[in-house]
């Protein structure tokens, strides 16, 4: 590695972010209420259920009647309060349901008694479905909100830390970040069709308006809450928690970036809703097993669209977009992804529907006339689910293997490969195949020479003689508060991450196989920093549990024409095995001159140019909300 006369290897160190993803003690109440007064008397948790049952919406709300339509979610019991005024909430140790305020709460106070700790009301799986009861709304959003944050926990194997956020910059331009005490839901935030993950508040805003079109339960001018629409609730979460766990996913640095974002929201969404049986079994009975033909299934935020009046699905799943073809509106662009890997997905469900109805046809793949057997549609269905959860799974699992910042669609499919590679290394159902060919089909093309084949696609791996071991992060000299995948305490952090770095430091193998380097010249600096962290113990496919810690790297470089200190960025994302072993790299790429000149040159495009801008000193600057962008619509 060169370096420049006179000028050291810019040195790793440790960010404020590993300060506050750690485990924290019970959050603290809104201001101007006693711990008392927030909380109420400490519950005897042994008179209470392990399992928690609330009923919600499973997708479209014209479907309320029929079986699936309403769902049963179980979600490890806590204590639930509701707040007095002015600080009128739901609270949970996770999440507050934030209640409506002034003259709407007035108005809504009466009805609006909840008691979701009663016995009555948790034997009856809460509040009965309703498309205006304020109670059942905020049960909604609470169920479907904790339900898809389990789900992620269980993907990635670790806790993860929402709320976290930058809220300032030192002057070398390194960040400093809070974390909220909860993570807020605001399901009467505005009068709007509209919704929208907001990172400065720690929050999701939900808007409620009055119904364009005719839709089934909803006359034209009647009002509907965005926070009944499951789509509507998971998209807006994955955005949540998708920064938590890679918060410079929303750096434009290319025209993925954000369209990444839009896309990964709409995948998880899509995915949440095949995970109930009931559902899917009614509508593979419906669509006599083509799973082309379903019709709930196969749209998105239905019930938003008909009634905002954008038709009947938000986004079109199925279809031949082209990356090279479409716009670089990230709802648009973003829809690439979306067809590419639903593409991949209906390919591997169909070919295990195609197996059950060989064998209840004796071979000659003809379903006879009439309704499908009940018993046939629930065996189809839990197929076709437990393919949704591999599917939604692998989307998870991949952020792990995706470099800290700067993705692209086929970055991304590089990460699933790799992800997947490690936890299935025979690919017998040909899924990995299916992802790759969906790629192909949509254009969404390597950039590098490389071909669709898994040994060049995924990151390669590090040989299992190499030296690059750091003894610190092995699990025989961890303490843990628990379970590995708990938040690390705070010791226990601090403690990893200063050896990560001083490993780092005084080795030239270890900072040449990241790819760190220097500043590119004497007026720039770089700052260097362990962003994240993470300890995980997830379970396997095979019954096996895998262990290890993910360990995330960014060197950011200020001056010049960038203040952003994005434009000729480096760093890695590294994954150690149990015993403290480099197993997997995820660089960025080491041409740091040509990345500069491509982010350049999208940032004067039409798309960057909404959140990039030059000063009067032709100095490159980002925007300061890009977040504003990314909603529902």
């Amino acid at each position: 590695m060169s370096t420049p006369p006179g000028k050291g290897p810019d040195k790793v160190t440790v960010s404020a972010r590993v300060l506050h993803e750690v485990r924290s003690p019970r959050p603290a109440c809104p201001p101007g209420q006693t711990p008392a007064a927030a909380a109420g008397p400490s519950p005897d948790l042994r008179d209470y259920p392990t399992m928690r049952a609330m009923r919600v919406y499973a997708a479209d709300t014209s479907i309320r009647s029929q079986r699936g339509g309403i769902v049963t979610i179980a979600l490890p019991f806590e204590p639930l309060t509701v707040t007095a005024p002015p600080a009128t909430a739901l609270r949970g140790e996770r999440f507050a349901v934030v209640l409506p305020k002034g003259d709407a709460w007035t108005k809504l106070r009466e009805m609006f008694d909840m008691k979701p700790d009663s016995a009555a009301i948790l034997a009856d799986s809460g509040y009965a479905p309703s498309l205006s009861d304020p109670r059942f709304i905020v049960q909604m959003v609470y169920a479907v909100a904790s339900d898809l944050y389990i789900t992620f926990r269980r993907a990635l194997g670790r806790e993860i830390a929402l709320g976290l956020r930058p809220v300032d910059t030192n002057d070398d331009g390194t960040e400093l970040w809070e974390r909220s005490s909860r993570f807020e839901l605001h399901p009467w935030a505005m009068e709007e069709a509209q919704a929208w993950y907001d990172r400065k508040e720690a929050r999701i805003s939900f808007g409620y308006y009055k119904a364009k079109q005719d839709a089934v339960g909803y006359a034209p001018g009647s009002q509907v809450f965005t926070a009944l629409s499951h789509d509507v609730i998971v998209h807006e979460m994955t955005h949540a928690l998708l920064d938590a766990v890679k918060p410079y996913f929303v750096t434009p640095t290319n025209r993925d970036v954000l369209a990444f974002h839009e896309a990964f929201a709409d995948l998880i969404a899509i995915f949440q809703r095949f995970r109930y049986a009931d559902l899917v079994a009614e509508q593979i009975r419906n669509a006599r097993a083509n799973i082309d033909a379903l019709d709930i299934l196969n749209s998105l935020a239905r019930t938003f669209a008909k009634t905002s009046g954008l038709g009947n699905t938000l986004r079109p799943l199925s279809g031949d977009l082209m990356y090279d073809t479409v716009g670089e509106e990230p709802h648009d662009l973003g829809n690439v992804l979306v067809q590419a890997v639903y593409q991949a997905f209906r390919v591997v469900a169909n070919r295990r529907i195609d197996r059950l109805v060989d064998i209840a046809t004796n071979g000659t793949g003809i379903l006879p006339p009439g309704a499908l057997s009940p018993s046939l549609a629930d065996e189809i269905a839990q197929r076709v689910s437990k393919t949704a959860r591999i599917f939604q799974t692998m989307l998870i699992r991949a952020l792990d293997y995706c470099p800290p910042f700067d993705i692209s669609f086929f970055t991304f499919l590089r990460a699933v490969i790799s992800a997947d590679i490690r936890l299935v290394p025979v690919d017998e159902d040909g899924i990995r195949d299916a992802w790759m060919e969906a790629f192909r089909y949509h254009r969404i093309f390597p950039t590098d020479g490389l071909h669709y084949a898994e040994e060049q696609i995924a990151w390669d791996r590090i040989p299992e003689d190499t030296k690059l071991r750091i003894p610190a992060l092995s699990f025989s000299q961890t303490a843990f508060a628990g379970n590995p995948g708990d938040l690390l305490p705070m010791e226990t952090a601090v403690t990893q991450a200063s050896e990560v770095a001083a490993t780092i430091n005084q080795s030239e193998e270890w900072r040449t196989h990241i790819g760190l380097e220097t500043a590119p010249d004497s007026s720039t600096h770089t700052t260097t920093e362990i962003l994240g962290i993470r300890s995980f113990a997830r379970p396997g496919p095979n019954g096996m549990t895998e262990f290890g810690t993910v360990v995330e790297i960014v060197g950011r470089t200020f001056g010049g024409r960038d203040r952003s200190g994005f434009m000729s960025s480096q760093g890695a994302c590294l994954i150690f095995e149990s015993e403290g072993r480099l197993s997997s790299c995820a660089p960025l790429s080491p041409d740091r001159e040509t990345r500069r000149q491509d982010i350049e040159q999208y940032s004067v495009s039409a798309q960057g140019a909404r959140n990039w801008s030059r000063d009067s000193g032709n100095v490159w600057k980002l925007g300061s909300d890009i977040f504003a962008g990314l909603c529902i619509r």
